[in-house]
């Protein structure tokens, strides 16, 4: 068998729920014969323990002594390899290829230990947003000891390799609230002991208010990082210095607490003794363009993306004493967009153009030079843009949604459209439908047929709402669409506001007299039923006639599609809302035809039971049809 070359190091406790996936990134180094897995539990009482046997053949066991340190380093006194790993349930190796090839980088270099960086997550399935630490995990054996009974830290030797190894850390995460409280409990309770023995600890103060941050209590955190910080400034600027994370997290605390004027200062503060730390230039750039100081904020916004200017990673990224929770993605793009919206507002486009390059998403990019492009009129370059993309469905769909947004008039929506009408697309089509209202019918004929409707973006069934002249043409390109992919279209369209709800109220007026046509029927009641519902004036008189027409459609429809003894006996079991509503509203016209009052009361409560969201409709018909109130 061949020397362990590297042990990993686990304490676990009480963690089926993180256990597994931990276990599993580690299959590619388990394979081999130069790697051990050990695994101290301190006191599980869950399934932690099953799981690990999957997994590892050295399993420990010593009962938890509230001192993290000392049960750390016992897992470390079992390890026989030349290198130890410190990882935790709750953490998942990003890339476990790479690990070997790091430690022999860290040999050459003659290193003791090797950092690498932990990218905290905030959402267990989005792995793009994180805070960022770098932290000393990979030690050569003998070289490494924990002190602390509550935040554990390493005594690590120095040289230093920082290395390309990246693990995801899911204890930041409040899905699982049991686990998540307890722990919160068990760190807050020692931290509070320690800081009875020794209250002006700045280390306990500070690591008390991350706790209470952690858990989502803002004020209480604070209030800790205030003690903490009153304490630092009593001292020199060298510890100050060395304790420049208490200010990224008082101020980060301050802007969750809509403290803006606060935040700005101690991010300056902390500037002051370290003007590499970027997550400060962040802080301080939002908090003053919350407060209307956007001038001054976007030079902090700029200040903080000159950061990443260069593609080497920041230096200051491997201070393992500090924690980076504006370092990713998506923060450099909420920097850039701050930026944007700034030069946007005051029509500075020649500094719209030198931002919209650098977000790191694209459609960000494409939205902005959509945008851009846009609020300048400069359609031939817009159309230039859409051409050479790949996206030119999202393009379009962009452009739509800010002709909204921007109120283009007449206009400047033909002098557009007359531009993209020369391209020879879909959109291209679409846009020639509005200059060329003559060949309505065939551009049309071309949208619908293009492919699968319901893959087509909502503003195309702007089309359909706004040639409401051709009846006949109109009837058979509703047909031809699904009922769903109908009204879900139309409803998307509403959000969008493409259409309005006026469009709509207009097409159910040219097809409410189709009444012997079950497919229209159908189409009707679809549509009315999403106006019902979502009509922003809801006082507005002609919503009782589409609710009466509405109802007439859907009780015609049960006609065709049941018996009546079928309706009487099934209608219970139907599963649709809307189709049950229909069966009892059909049910109250044959009581009424057979005169039995009590009856069709009886239905109508139902109905109101049903389709609560009508009960304003259902008790004027009571009223005007049944003559009672309900």
């Amino acid at each position: 068998m061949a020397d362990v070359r590297l042990s990993i190091c686990m304490m676990v406790m009480d963690e089926e729920k993180n256990l597994k996936r931990c276990l599993e990134s580690l299959k590619p180094l388990l394979l081999r014969e130069d790697v051990e897995l050990i695994i101290v539990d301190t006191g599980s009482k869950d399934k932690a323990v099953e799981i690990a046997k999957n997994y590892a053949t050295k399993i420990y066991f010593k009962e938890w002594n509230h001192d993290f340190s000392d049960m750390r380093n016992y897992t470390i006194s079992l390890a026989s390899g030349d290198w130890v790993f410190i990882l935790d349930a709750d953490e998942e190796i990003e890339n476990p290829e790479n690990v070997i090839d790091e430690i022999e980088k860290a040999e050459k270099k003659q290193a003791k230990t090797i950092c690498l960086t932990v990218k905290n997550l905030t959402q267990e399935e989005d792995k793009k947003n994180y805070v960022i630490n770098i932290s000393p995990r990979i030690f050569k054996k003998n070289y490494i000891k924990y002190w602390g009974k509550v935040h554990n830290q390493p005594i690590y030797h120095e040289p230093v390799y920082y290395s390309d190894i990246a693990i995801y850390h899911y204890g930041y995460i409040l899905l699982d609230t049991k686990l998540m409280e307890y722990k919160y409990k068990r760190t807050v309770t020692l931290l509070l002991k320690e800081l009875e023995k020794d209250p002006t600890n700045i280390y306990y103060r500070y690591q008390l208010g991350v706790s209470y941050s952690m858990y989502g209590k803002l004020k209480e955190a604070s209030i800790e990082f205030e003690k903490a910080y009153n304490l630092l400034r009593t001292q020199n600027s060298e510890i100050k210095k060395r304790f420049v994370v208490l200010y990224c997290l008082y101020a980060k605390t301050l802007l969750g607490l809509g403290l803006y004027d606060i935040a700005r200062e101690i991010a300056e503060e902390g500037i002051n003794y370290n003007s590499d730390y970027v997550d400060l230039y962040y802080i301080a750039g939002q908090s003053l363009y919350m407060i209307g100081r956007r001038k001054e904020a976007v030079e902090y916004f700029k200040k903080y993306l000159n950061f990443f200017a260069k593609n080497e990673k920041p230096q200051i990224l491997n201070d393992p004493s500090l924690a980076f929770y504006y370092v990713n993605d998506y923060y450099i793009d909420q920097a850039i967009s701050y930026i944007l919206q700034y030069y946007f507002d005051t029509k500075n486009f020649g500094e719209v153009k030198n931002y919209i390059d650098l977000f790191r998403d694209n459609s960000s990019r494409l939205k902005h030079y959509v945008l851009m492009y846009l609020e300048t009129q400069e359609y031939k370059k817009l159309k230039e843009f859409y051409v050479q993309s790949e996206q030119k469905e999202k393009i379009a769909e962009l452009i739509e949604k800010f002709i909204v947004d921007l109120k283009l008039d007449e206009e400047e929506r033909n002098k557009l459209y007359k531009e993209f009408a020369t391209v020879d697309n879909l959109y291209g089509k679409y846009a020639e439908l509005w200059i060329n209202p003559v060949e309505a019918a065939d551009i049309i004929n071309y949208i619908f047929n293009y492919g699968e409707i319901k893959n087509l973006s909502a503003f195309y069934f702007k089309a359909l709402l706004c040639h409401l002249d051709k009846k006949e043409f109109l009837l058979k390109k509703l047909k031809e669409i699904d009922i769903l992919t109908l009204r879900v279209k139309i409803a998307e369209a509403l959000t969008a506001k493409f259409i309005d709800f006026e469009d709509v109220i207009s097409l159910l007026e040219v097809i409410k007299t189709e009444k012997a046509d079950i497919d229209i029927l159908a189409r009707y009641t679809s549509l009315a039923l999403l106006v019902l519902l979502n009509f922003p004036r809801q006082s507005d008189e002609r919503l009782y006639e589409i609710f009466l027409n509405y109802t007439e459609n859907g009780i015609l429809l049960m006609s065709r599609l049941y018996e009546n003894e079928e309706i009487k006996e099934k209608y219970r079991y139907f599963l649709s809302e809307e189709e049950k509503y229909f069966a009892l509203m059909y049910l109250i016209y044959l009581s009424l035809q057979e005169k039995r009052m009590d009856k069709s009361i009886k239905y109508l409560r139902e109905a109101i039971t049903t389709m609560p969201k009508l009960v304003k409709h259902l008790k004027r018909f009571s009223k005007d049809i049944l003559g009672v109130d309900v």
